[in-house]
């Protein structure tokens, strides 16, 4: 009995280890309004695209930032990227519902550097792994739309692919 418990313990541990939980992450309107707020210029530009009808751009030239906010026609946010001194330092894309697409870690050359995630419409993690300066490194793992591991990818520290392992 004590041996059956044991295994049902160890293979529950082993399963949450290949899921990922599922939670919506949306655009932060405090962040925004803080940004407006230490801005001194702002302005609003007009878009002809689909995706993208107008930008709001808040500067704040005491310190060099510039915040860039990408909306559709119904006012919706799509994107918004922060940068000083010309350096990017956080940007973000949203799905139409609202839910973030991507969190990617800046350096302080404006590359993609730490742990970054992809996301699905519904919040959960697509994809999960670390760029260093720019590059793909190290392991990546791969989930479905559910959150179960679907693959794991290696790369090597030139960015190159040296492994992929599927999990199902």
């Amino acid at each position: 009995m004590r041996n059956i418990l044991y295994c049902l313990i160890f293979f529950s541990l082993l399963g949450c280890e290949q899921k990922q939980s599922c939670e919506k992450i949306t655009f932060n309107q405090s962040v925004l309004d803080s940004v407006k707020k230490k801005s001194d210029t702002s302005y609003t530009r007009k878009y002809r695209t689909e995706e993208f009808a107008v930008a709001d751009y808040f500067i704040n030239r005491k310190d060099s930032t510039v915040c860039q906010i990408m909306k559709d026609t119904g006012g919706i946010i799509h994107q918004v990227i922060m940068a000083k001194n010309d350096r990017r330092f956080f940007t973000a894309e949203y799905f139409d519902n609202g839910q973030l697409k991507a969190k990617l870690p800046f350096d302080k050359n404006g590359k993609f550097d730490g742990t970054a995630e992809y996301y699905f419409e519904n919040g959960c993690v697509m994809r999960k792994g670390s760029f260093v300066h720019g590059f793909f490194h190290g392991e990546w793992r791969n989930f479905d739309e559910r959150g179960n591991l679907l693959s794991v990818d290696s790369y090597d520290e030139n960015g190159q692919l040296i492994n992929s392992s599927s999990k199902k």
